[in-house]
């Protein structure tokens, strides 16, 4: 018998969120390599197009293309320093916790 959406609604996590979660941070991370290698906007086009498409509200929107914007100048710092630390990659997961906080919220 075939699941409906119906069924899914309410309060468990789907099951596709925590591996899109884990994709997100995997593409952060990419990012913060390609920087280091002298590629700084390698990763924002597909971010910008995966997150701004969603469907979200405008205001989810406009947080997330602001969190974009900061990750893009970050990016951009580590590819003046061309070489990625332990402490870039826990900037990466601070950019990675707004994105779903803003994302959770919307979804509330």
């Amino acid at each position: 018998m075939e699941e409906s959406p119906e069924r899914w609604k309410g309060g468990r996590e789907k099951p596709y969120a925590r591996n899109s979660e884990r994709l997100l941070l995997d593409i952060l991370n990419e990012g913060v390599l390609w920087a280091a290698l002298g590629r700084p906007h390698e990763v924002m086009p597909f971010l910008r197009g995966k997150l701004l498409s969603n469907g979200f509200s405008m205001r989810t929107k406009r947080e997330i293309e602001w969190i974009l914007d900061q990750l893009e100048r970050y990016y951009e710092y580590v590819a003046g320093i061309g070489k990625v630390d332990e402490k870039h990659l826990m900037a990466v997961k601070s950019f990675y916790r707004d994105i779903v906080a803003v994302i959770s919220f919307e979804k509330a």
